[in-house]
């Protein structure tokens, strides 16, 4: 058992991409809220919450698919990885990630919500006009959809957005009826200020990938887990850390201590979560955009497709198990029930491996990769992921936002 842990610490460690957004629990809450708010039945909404994980799904998979596997797992894997090349490097523009340095100014942020916001319109829009089945069109428009609200959501996750005293300006903060309080979102600020770049403040993402001595890393600036601890890549070692003293600011400010630090992290949940809401009611501006969401929210694959609920619900493991085994569902090691759902899950899978055997370490990690996420995400969740690499939906959703070097097509060359 001993080595079988040590196993899945060393994979958790390969599995880690420090890219990724706020933490999926976290991403799955915003997406829910989004579901439960606009009348989703709750199958539509786990499928847009599958959505909304896969520009995650799509690097710490890949990455580790090119790295650990031998024989006929590797094959097969390869020709998964070359299949969805494109997918990856659509991906990384869906963080709001400062990629490369690029981003200089607010207007850069504005151009970034503007070309989302009208990809995900035209795309939901056009999946009315395209001759398939009507359970494939369902699929696209709440994958599409999912995969549009994780960037949003990571807008202020990994920016400094939340850092700004919004009650010393004139679009305020928001109280909330739990005693909780929200940053007003972008466009909530927007509709004000007009010219983002005669702002106040100065808005800034994280550095990634990150490099060493600076402040503004991804590493330092994100929220993504409930503690703001974070393992430091930029750094000799990669020491996991808390980052708090990177948060000491804004209306809620991270102290180091649990309370304030969950407050700090919170502020940014709640101001996603109003984002996703008022993201969807702007999609929906567009009348072909809302058709589509409407002909899709109401599906119960239950009694209508018990074929595809079963792939729902595998797929539903896989992001629990992947993002566990990652340290992804919420932090590295997730407080209250969130830890412990995390660990069942895990101990659960390690307990079905105890036949393991071999004095390679390399080969246990393998063994439980193979067994715990791979299958399940490349063999048993097939149509929530194909439609990626034939449909080229994180691919369009980015198009005008991004190119192959990996920079944004504002960047100064």
């Amino acid at each position: 058992m001993l080595r079988q842990f040590s196993a899945l610490l060393a994979l958790a460690a390969l599995l880690v991409s420090p890219a990724a957004g706020f933490d999926s629990y976290w991403h799955s809450q915003c997406s829910q809220k989004v579901g439960e708010q606009f009348g989703f039945a709750e199958d539509a909404w786990k499928i847009m919450q599958l959505g909304n994980f896969s520009p995650d799904f799509f690097g710490p998979v890949s990455e580790y698919a090119s790295k650990n596997l031998k024989g006929e797992e590797l094959d097969r894997l390869n020709q998964y990885n070359a299949n969805n090349s494109q997918v990856r490097g659509a991906a990384i523009f869906l963080h709001f990630d400062n990629l490369n340095n690029d981003f200089q100014s607010n207007s850069n942020f504005d151009f970034l919500f503007s070309h989302l916001l009208q990809s995900t319109q035209n795309l939901l829009a056009g999946y009315n006009k395209l001759n398939i089945d009507e359970r494939t069109r369902k699929v696209l428009t709440l994958v599409t959809l999912g995969a549009s609200l994780h960037a949003v959501q990571d807008f202020y996750s990994h920016s400094d957005w939340i850092h700004n005293d919004f009650d010393k300006m004139d679009v305020k903060m928001v109280r909330l009826p739990a005693g909780a309080v929200r940053a007003p979102t972008w466009f909530e600020y927007r509709s004000k200020h007009s010219q983002p770049d005669k702002w106040p403040f100065h808005v800034k993402s994280g550095i990634y990938p990150p490099i060493p001595n600076a402040v503004n890393t991804h590493t330092h600036m994100n929220h993504d887990n409930s503690r703001l601890m974070y393992t430091e890549y930029e750094t000799p070692g990669a020491p996991l850390r808390s980052q708090a003293q990177y948060h000491n600011a804004g209306s809620v400010p991270a102290r180091g201590d649990d309370g304030s630090d969950l407050a700090h992290q919170q502020l940014a949940v709640n101001t996603a979560m109003a984002a996703s809401l008022e993201w969807v009611t702007k999609i929906e501006e567009n009348a072909e955009a809302k058709k589509s969401i409407e002909a899709a929210k109401g599906w119960n694959l239950k009694t209508h497709d018990p074929h595809l609920a079963k792939e729902l619900e595998a797929g539903a493991i896989t992001q629990m198990a992947l993002s566990c085994a990652a340290g992804k569902w919420d932090g590295d090691d997730p407080p209250g029930d969130r830890g412990t759902l995390c660990r069942s899950v895990l101990e659960h899978r390690m307990n079905s491996l105890g036949g393991t055997t071999g004095s390679d370490i390399k080969s246990e990690i393998i063994g439980l990769a193979a067994n715990l996420i791979l299958p399940m995400a490349l063999k048993f969740t097939g149509m929530f992921w194909d439609v990626h690499g034939q449909y080229h939906i994180l691919e369009r959703l980015v198009e005008g936002v991004g190119s192959s070097s990996g920079h944004y097509s504002f960047a100064k060359k």
